[in-house]
C-alpha cells in the first residue's frame, strides 16, 4: 500500500472524521456572529452540534456495516495494518455513540446549570474527543496506535472528571485520575517498547507469528504484563482499580455516567481485540505458552469481580456502590476476553467458539449500558435534588416516589442478573462461553460472585422500601428524564424477555477481520523468514468469520 490513504480507507474512517470535525466546530462557532449570542446564554447550540455529529457517526457506521449511502463495506485492516475496521468494532462504535447521545441528554435535564456557558465548548469538545479516543481504541491493531488511542480517550477523561471547578471532590477525583493514568501509561508504553524490541515490529500480527516462531520470552511477558496495566487502567481491574471510586464519586454525575460503560467497553473490546489476533496467528504449538497468557488475564478478571463485589458491600454512598459494581461486571468480561487467546490458537472450537465469546462481550456491554445508565440516571434526580450522594437520602423513595423506586430497583435487580432482566442473559452468554472453552472455573467465579452480589443491590432496594422517610421530600421527574428512564428500562426488559429477537443483530455482526498475514517479521531475535500461518491467504484478502449461533 502506498503512503497516501486511499477512498476506501478514508472511508472507513468516516466516523471518526466526522468526531474531529465537529470538535473543531464546536471550538470555532460559538466565535462566529450567527451563533455567538446564543451560545453566550445557552448550551442548546452545542448540544444539538455533538448529538447531531454522533448521529452521523451513528449512521456512518451503520452504512459501513452494510455498504449501503454510497459508501464501501469495510472488513479488514487498513493504513498498513494500523487500524483494522470490521462488523465487531463498527459494532461497538454504534453502540458507543448512541450512548453518548443519551449521556448528552442526561446532562442537558440534570447538570447544564453547573458548567457556565462560556466552557460550554470546552465541555462539548472533551466528550467529542473522548469518545474519538475509544473508538479508535476499538479498531486499533498495532502497538502504536493502541498507546495512542488510549491516551486519546484518557486525557479528556482527566479534564472531564475535574470539570466542577468549585468542587472540591471533583479537583480531587481529577488529580487522583491523572496520577494513576500517568503512572499506568509509563508502564504500559515500557511494555509495549519491549514488545517492539523484543520483535522488531509494532504491528500485532507480525508480534503473535513472532511468538509461533520463539515462543515465550522474557521480552513477551514484561509486554503483556505491561499491556494489561494500561488497559487494565481503563477496566478499573486490580490492582489498578484505585482511582474509580474516588473519581466516580468527585465526578459530574453525567461524566461518572460515561466512564461507567464507554471507558470500560471501549478497554474490553481493545484487549478482546488483541487477544484474538494473539491467538490466531501464534498456532498451536505455543499451546502452554498461550494457556498461560490466557490463565493470566482471566485470573486478573475473577480478582477484579471478587474484590468488586466485596468492597461495594460497606459503601454508604450510592456513587461509590455503583462504582464497585462496575469494577465486577468489567471482571466479568475480562474473563471472558482472556480466554479467546486459547480458543483461537485451535484447542477447541476456534472461530466459532471465539466469535461466541466476542458475541457474548458486545451483548454484555450492551445490557451494561442500559442497565448502569437507567441507575445513574434515578441517581442524578436524587443528587440534584437532595445535593447528597447518600444512601439515606433514598429512605421511603417507594411512598414519596414510587415512580423512581420502581425503575431504580429494575436497574438494580438487573445488574445483579435477575431472570427475565437483560443482565441475566448477559451472564448467561458469558458463562455458556467460558463454559465451552473448559473454563469451569471462570463460571463458578461468575456464579459465586453474582452470589455475592445479591446483597450489594438490595440494600438500596431495601432502603427505598422499609426505611422511613422522615419528612423528606417527593421528587419531581422531569418528562424528558422519565422518557430516558423508560427507554433504558425497555433496553433491559427487552434483552431479558425476549433474547433472541433482541441478540441477533449482535451476533450477526460479531465478526472480527485479519489483515494479510503472509509477510516476513523483521527482527534480530528470531528468524526473519517468511513463515507459512494456519491459514492462506492473498495480500489483499481479509481472513473472516461470520456470527455463530449462541
Amino acid at each position: 500500500m502506498g503512503p497516501i490513504p486511499n477512498g476506501t480507507e478514508l472511508a472507513a474512517i468516516l466516523p471518526e472524521i466526522i468526531l474531529v470535525a465537529a470538535m473543531c466546530m464546536a471550538l470555532v462557532v460559538p466565535v462566529m456572529p450567527p451563533l455567538r449570542e446564543r451560545c453566550k446564554c445557552s448550551h442548546g447550540p452545542m448540544l444539538w452540534m455533538a448529538v447531531i455529529a454522533l448521529a452521523l457517526s451513528t449512521i456512518a457506521s451503520a452504512a459501513l456495516m452494510s455498504g449501503s449511502l454510497g459508501l464501501p463495506s469495510v472488513h479488514g485492516s487498513i493504513f498498513g495494518g494500523m487500524f483494522t475496521v470490521d462488523r465487531f468494532s463498527l459494532t461497538f462504535k454504534i453502540i458507543l455513540f448512541v450512548f453518548t447521545i443519551f449521556v448528552l441528554f442526561l446532562f442537558n435535564t440534570t447538570s447544564r446549570e453547573k458548567v457556565r456557558t462560556v466552557d460550554g465548548p470546552d465541555y462539548i469538545t472533551l466528550i467529542l474527543g473522548g469518545v474519538l479516543g475509544m473508538s479508535m481504541m476499538a479498531s486499533a491493531s498495532n502497538l502504536l496506535t493502541i498507546f495512542l488511542a488510549i491516551e486519546a480517550a484518557s486525557f479528556p477523561s482527566f479534564a472531564l472528571a475535574a470539570f466542577y471547578k468549585t468542587s472540591k471532590r471533583g479537583s480531587e477525583a481529577g488529580m487522583k485520575y491523572v496520577l494513576f493514568g500517568a503512572a499506568t501509561s509509563s508502564i504500559m508504553l515500557y511494555g509495549l517498547s519491549m514488545l517492539y524490541g523484543t520483535y522488531g515490529t509494532l504491528d500485532l500480527t507480525l508480534i503473535a507469528q513472532a511468538v509461533g516462531q520463539s515462543g515465550m520470552t522474557a521480552g513477551l511477558w514484561i509486554g503483556i504484563v505491561g499491556l494489561m496495566i494500561g488497559v487494565g487502567f481503563k477496566l478499573s481491574a486490580v490492582p489498578m482499580h484505585f482511582w474509580c471510586p474516588d473519581v466516580f464519586e468527585g465526578a459530574p454525575i453525567e461524566i461518572t455516567t460515561f466512564l461507567s460503560v464507554a471507558s470500560k467497553g471501549a478497554a474490553v473490546v481493545l484487549l478482546l481485540r488483541f487477544m484474538l489476533t494473539l491467538g490466531m496467528y501464534s498456532g498451536p504449538d505455543n499451546l502452554h505458552a498461550l494457556q498461560g497468557i490466557s490463565a493470566f488475564v482471566g485470573v486478573i478478571g475473577l480478582l477484579t469481580a471478587t474484590w468488586g463485589n466485596l468492597a461495594a458491600y460497606y459503601q454508604t454512598n450510592i456513587k461509590r456502590l455503583l462504582a464497585f459494581s462496575s469494577i465486577a461486571h468489567a471482571g466479568y468480561m475480562i474473563m471472558a476476553a482472556g480466554l479467546v487467546t486459547t480458543t483461537m490458537a485451535g484447542t477447541s472450537g476456534g472461530p466459532a467458539d471465539g466469535n461466541r465469546l466476542a458475541f457474548a462481550v458486545l451483548f454484555y456491554i450492551t445490557v451494561y449500558a442500559c442497565m448502569n445508565y437507567g441507575a445513574f440516571s434515578v441517581v442524578a434526580i436524587v443528587e440534584r435534588q437532595t445535593g447528597s450522594q447518600s444512601l439515606k437520602e433514598y429512605a421511603g423513595l417507594g411512598q414519596r416516589s414510587p415512580v423512581l423506586a420502581i425503575l431504580l430497583g429494575c436497574f438494580l435487580i438487573a445488574l445483579f442478573g435477575m431472570p427475565g432482566t437483560g443482565g441475566f442473559w448477559g451472564k448467561v452468554f458469558l458463562g455458556f462461553a467460558m463454559w465451552k472453552q473448559g473454563a469451569w472455573w471462570f463460571v463458578a467465579g461468575l456464579v459465586i460472585n453474582t452470589v455475592f452480589s445479591l446483597y450489594v443491590y438490595l440494600k438500596p432496594i431495601i432502603i427505598m422500601v422499609w426505611k422511613p422517610a422522615e419528612g423528606r421530600p417527593a421528587f419531581a421527574l422531569n418528562p424528558v428524564h422519565g422518557a430516558l428512564l423508560v427507554i433504558a428500562l425497555i433496553g433491559v426488559m427487552a434483552t431479558g424477555i425476549l433474547p433472541d429477537q433482541a441478540t441477533s443483530w449482535i451476533n450477526n455482526n460479531a465478526s472480527i477481520a485479519y489483515g494479510p498475514i503472509n509477510r516476513p517479521v523483521k527482527s534480530a531475535a528470531i528468524n526473519t523468514e517468511p513463515t507459512t500461518a494456519r491459514i492462506d491467504l492473498n495480500e489483499t484478502t481479509p481472513v473472516t468469520f461470520e456470527g455463530s449461533n449462541h
